[in-house]
């Protein structure tokens, strides 16, 4: 595709996955953190390259797409809004991907996300996002929106990937009890809900469906309102996270990278990217705004017995201080 052409959503989500897989996740949150913090004085774009350069030493094939997005950005202020968009969408968007794992549906997914359409507001970004969801299969339904729950009570509660799975576990890996649980749960931050308030409700939800856990869940919310919890990243420090990976999206290593799709490196496991990158040109009038990277996160998980969970409760957070990077 030539250099002039505007960079379809998709191409976009590309480039950032890559840079991602290219990062430890805590590195990822540091790049996430200062891009927003320069979006939100207005740099100028110089400052955004002496910024953010040295984020791309393990993926050096991607500087040059990344310059090239900047110049971009540079003409055109709302294509830096859509860029914006596009980084802080990308970690559900790897997670909705991998679970829709279909081109086509992809596709319609970025398109109910709006992201490139400034105008859209929160309400008709829901509805779109409704609109995709409805149409799948009850199974990766609940699994999607699994996802954006997960993503909204870590954006809104700050809760790590262990504290998540835990909760999914002590619910004996419920997925709509783990939904229902989360989105109330989150009460006391988006409505300034009193805490006992929040445990009530907690407590008929659960109790409602399996009161033999409630015991179990009670010790949980206790530990987390006395914030008794680890920072936990999701990633080692350690050879099995060397250059090249990661965090919870496997061990990819640079040297793995054979596919490009305008320019932007890609993993070969990524079939459906293969396949999708046919839809480039018509994803160009796809649309999303900050509204729609704030509406889709809503799941997945194990079981463990109460005892090896009670172990845990003092390896777990809510007071992660990262940048929130999986927000719709």
């Amino acid at each position: 595709m030539a250099d002039s052409a505007i960079p379809t959503l998709f191409s976009q989500f590309c480039f950032f996955k890559s840079l991602s897989y290219s990062l430890y996740e805590y590195d990822w949150y540091n790049f996430v953190e200062q891009w927003q913090a320069m979006v939100a004085v207005n740099a100028p774009i110089p400052e955004f390259t002496h910024n953010l350069v040295p984020f791309f030493s393990n993926a050096r094939r991607l500087i040059p797409v990344f310059h090239r997005y900047l110049s971009f950005a540079r003409q055109d202020a709302e294509f830096l809004n859509t860029l914006t968009n596009v980084l802080m969408s990308t970690p559900l968007m790897i997670k909705v991907q991998e679970i829709l794992r279909s081109p086509s549906l992809f596709q319609n997914y970025v398109s109910a996300l709006k992201l490139d359409n400034p105008s859209a507001s929160h309400t008709q970004v829901m509805q779109s996002i409704q609109a995709f969801l409805s149409a799948l299969p009850a199974p990766t339904r609940l699994r999607i929106q699994r996802a954006f729950a997960e993503a909204e009570a870590s954006d809104s509660m700050g809760l790590s990937t262990l504290t998540l799975e835990t909760v999914f576990q002590l619910l004996r890996s419920d997925t709509q009890l783990y939904i229902d649980v989360l989105t109330t749960l989150q009460l006391n931050q988006t409505r300034n809900m009193p805490w006992d308030t929040v445990v009530s409700k907690i407590r008929g939800i659960v109790t409602a469906k399996k009161p033999y856990i409630w015991s179990d869940m009670d010790q949980f919310l206790k530990q987390l309102h006395w914030g008794h919890y680890q920072v936990d990243y999701g990633y080692q420090d350690d050879a099995s996270y060397g250059e090249g990976h990661y965090g919870d999206y496997g061990e990819y290593e640079n040297d793995d990278i054979v596919e490009r799709v305008e320019g932007v490196d890609y993993y070969p496991d990524e079939q459906d990217e293969r396949e999708f990158g046919r839809f480039g040109s018509d994803m160009q009038g796809t649309s999303t705004s900050t509204g729609g990277v704030k509406a889709a996160q809503k799941f997945e998980g194990g079981s463990q017995d109460g005892r090896s969970l009670g172990d845990q409760f003092s390896k777990m957070t809510v007071a992660d201080k990262r940048p929130v990077v999986a927000t719709f």
